[in-house]
């Protein structure tokens, strides 16, 4: 499967599994899911033992969000 159809089933399974997702942002090999903490952390258990490249980043200075690399 190439990197953008990947990419494109991992984003409408996300939308459809977690409706509370405000913003997903498709780049070169990576996808940035933007939702509130809760939320965030719901998805964040579901991808960190199927995938391998997953962040969490909560901070004081930029919107929490979760990037996959794929």
């Amino acid at each position: 499967m190439t990197s953008d159809k990947l990419q494109n089933q991992i984003i409408k399974d996300l939308t459809n599994d977690f409706p509370k997702i405000q913003k997903i942002e498709k780049k070169e090999n990576t996808i940035i899911i933007k939702a509130d903490d809760d939320t965030l952390w719901e998805i964040f258990n579901v991808l960190y033992n199927g995938l391998d490249d997953v962040e969490f980043n909560m901070g004081k200075e930029e919107d929490s969000h979760i990037i996959i690399k794929t």
